[in-house]
C-alpha cells in the first residue's frame, strides 16, 4: 500500500492558533481560544484520505450509512441489500463480505453503537432492535415499543456481559402544543433469548445525555444541572459533577463528549463554542474554550484522537482530526484538516487495527488511516507519538499555552 503523506496547504479563512488574554465569567483566562480561527491566510497541517468509489464495486450504491463493527480495518454498513455488509481495506484496498442475508428488512440507517463485544453487534431503527452474532450466526429483532407513537431515539450499553442495554424513547403526547412537544424517557433493557424485559424507566426532562463504561451523565440545559446515574439508572457520582457545579457559571454547552481514558470533557453547543473542562489534580483544572465552531466529537477507541465538525456557515463545515496526549497543556494538540466537508450522523465510523477515521459522502469512502504513515523516525515511534512531538516543538517555541516561559 502506497501510505499517505503528510502535506502543508495554504488555504484561506481557515484556522491560525493564537492566544489572547480576555475576561470571561468574571476571572481571567489565560486565552479566549485555545486555536482560534483567523478570516486570512495561513499554514495549516493537511491529511489527504484514501478514496474508494463504492458505485461500481457495489453495484451503484450511495449515501450509505456506516459503523463500526469488531472486525479488523473494517466497517460495516447496513445500506448495501438486505444484509449486514463488512467493508474492509486490505492493504490500502477495499473489500466486503455479506453477512446475515436471511435477516428481515434491515435496510434504512438506524440507531448505531459501538460492538458489543467480539461477536456482537447491533443497532435499533424505528421501534425495533437488531443484534447480530457472527460467531453463532444470529439474528434476533426486538420489539422495544409496540404502539405507532413511540420511537428509539438512542441506544448505549449499559452491561454487555448481561445484555443490558439503555434506551432513549421519544412518545408523542396525545394532546401536543406543537411539533416539538413530545416526551422522553430512558429505558434499562435486557434481552433475555428472543424476549426482553424493561427494567426500569425514568422520565427524561430536556436534557442530553452520554454514557461512559460505568456512569450515565443528564444535562439539563436549561436548569444547568447534571445528573450523573450508574448503569442501572440509579443515583451516583462522577468528578465532573463536581465541575461543571463549580464553573456553572463560566460555562454553556449542550451536549458533553467523554473521554475513554483521560479526566476531561468536550463540551459542545454553546455560543461561544466548544469547552474543555477537566478533572485531573496537577493539570489546568479552569474550563477553556478551545475553537469557536466545534461539533460532534468523536473519540478513536484508542482515545489518542478525537475527530470533530468545524462549522463555518450554513453550507461551508470541515472536517478537523487532532490528537489527545496528557503532554499537552488541555490535552489537546493542534487541529489537522482531514475535510473541507463534513459528514452526516451515521455516515462515519472508526476502524482499528489500524486505527483509521472512515466517512461516507455521496458514492465514495473516505479513508484516513492514522497508523501506516510515512514520517521521520517511522522505526522508533508511532504516528501519533510524531505528531505530539512536533507539534509540542511547534507551540514551545510559539510560547503557546504556557509552553516555552
Amino acid at each position: 500500500m502506497k501510505c499517505i503523506k503528510l502535506i502543508e496547504l495554504t488555504i484561506f479563512c481557515t484556522l491560525l492558533f493564537t492566544t489572547n488574554t480576555i475576561a470571561h465569567g468574571g476571572k481571567k483566562m489565560e486565552s479566549e481560544y485555545l486555536y482560534e480561527r483567523k478570516t486570512y491566510q495561513t499554514k495549516v497541517i493537511a491529511l489527504p484520505p484514501q478514496i474508494h468509489k463504492i458505485g461500481g464495486l457495489f453495484g451503484g450504491y450511495n449515501h450509505i450509512s456506516i459503523f463500526p463493527v469488531p472486525q479488523d480495518n473494517a466497517v460495516g454498513s447496513n445500506d448495501m441489500g438486505n444484509a449486514v455488509t463488512i467493508i474492509s481495506f486490505p492493504k490500502g484496498k477495499m473489500d466486503y463480505d455479506k453477512y446475515f442475508r436471511n435477516a428481515k428488512d434491515i435496510t434504512g440507517s438506524g440507531k448505531y453503537m459501538p460492538p458489543i463485544s467480539q461477536d456482537l453487534i447491533g443497532f435499533g431503527q424505528v421501534r425495533v432492535f437488531h443484534l447480530f452474532d457472527f460467531k453463532k450466526k444470529l439474528h434476533r429483532e426486538y420489539t422495544i415499543v409496540f404502539p405507532v407513537t413511540q420511537y428509539i431515539n438512542n441506544i448505549a450499553i449499559a452491561d454487555a456481559r448481561q445484555r443490558h442495554f439503555i434506551f432513549e424513547i421519544e412518545s408523542q403526547k396525545a394532546e401536543p402544543k406543537g411539533p416539538w412537544d413530545v416526551n422522553y424517557s430512558l429505558q434499562l433493557i435486557e434481552l433475555n433469548g428472543d424476549k426482553h424485559n424493561l427494567i426500569k424507566e425514568i422520565p427524561k426532562v430536556r436534557s442530553t445525555w452520554t454514557t461512559t463504561k460505568d456512569r450515565v451523565f443528564l444535562w439539563a440545559f436549561d436548569d444547568k444541572k447534571l445528573r450523573v446515574l450508574d448503569m442501572n439508572l440509579e443515583p451516583a457520582h462522577h468528578p465532573l459533577e463536581d465541575a461543571v457545579k463549580q464553573n456553572k457559571n463560566k460555562i454553556d454547552f449542550s451536549d458533553i463528549y467523554m473521554h475513554p481514558h483521560h479526566p476531561f470533557a468536550l463540551l459542545a453547543g454553546g455560543e461561544k463554542g466548544a469547552t474543555i473542562i477537566s478533572w485531573a489534580r496537577g493539570k489546568n483544572d479552569e474550563p477553556h474554550l478551545f475553537i469557536s465552531g466545534a461539533l460532534n466529537f468523536s473519540f478513536s477507541p484508542d482515545g489518542k484522537w478525537v475527530v470533530l465538525t468545524d462549522y463555518l456557515s450554513s453550507n461551508t463545515n470541515q472536517t478537523y482530526i487532532m490528537p489527545v496526549s496528557e503532554k499537552y497543556p488541555h490535552y489537546l494538540g493542534t487541529p489537522i484538516l482531514l475535510s473541507n466537508d463534513s459528514f452526516n450522523a451515521g455516515q462515519s465510523a472508526w476502524t482499528t487495527n489500524p486505527t483509521a477515521f472512515v466517512g461516507t459522502k455521496l458514492d465514495k469512502i473516505f479513508r484516513w488511516d492514522l497508523e501506516n504513515q510515512d514520517y521521520p523516525g517511522k522505526d522508533k515511534m508511532s504516528f501519533h507519538d510524531y505528531i505530539v512531538q512536533e507539534d509540542l516543538k511547534k507551540l514551545t517555541k510559539e510560547k503557546k499555552q504556557g509552553l516555552g516561559r
